[in-house]
């Protein structure tokens, strides 16, 4: 029986960070959702959106350091969800610099 009492914890952790990681990934598009519309406007390229799963491992991963997290960290998919946070970033900022822009004109 005592052998069976971390499980619940372990799920416990486990629901609770993928809850965290979808309400960041949501609290992310709903803010980025209008720079978006104005990067489609400019034609400018979007980045292809990774999917929730590697947006989730790479989430997970930066709370393990040592050795799963600077394994997972190497991998294909962690650096494309790196780096599509880099151009959405980049978007983003562009997207702020023409509001701020319009508001000095």
């Amino acid at each position: 029986m005592l052998r069976l009492l971390p499980l619940p914890i372990f799920i416990g952790i486990y629901l609770f960070s993928y809850w965290r990681c979808s309400k960041n990934i949501a609290a992310s598009d709903k803010q980025l959702k209008p720079c978006i519309d104005w990067a489609y406007l400019k034609n400018l390229p979007l980045p292809a959106k990774p999917s929730f799963i590697e947006f989730y491992i790479v989430y997970v991963s930066s709370f393990f350091k040592f050795p799963f997290g600077i394994i997972i960290q190497q991998l294909p998919f962690s650096k494309k969800v790196r780096s599509y946070e880099r151009q959405m970033k980049l978007i983003f900022d562009k997207c702020n610099l023409e509001k701020i822009k319009k508001i000095k004109n």
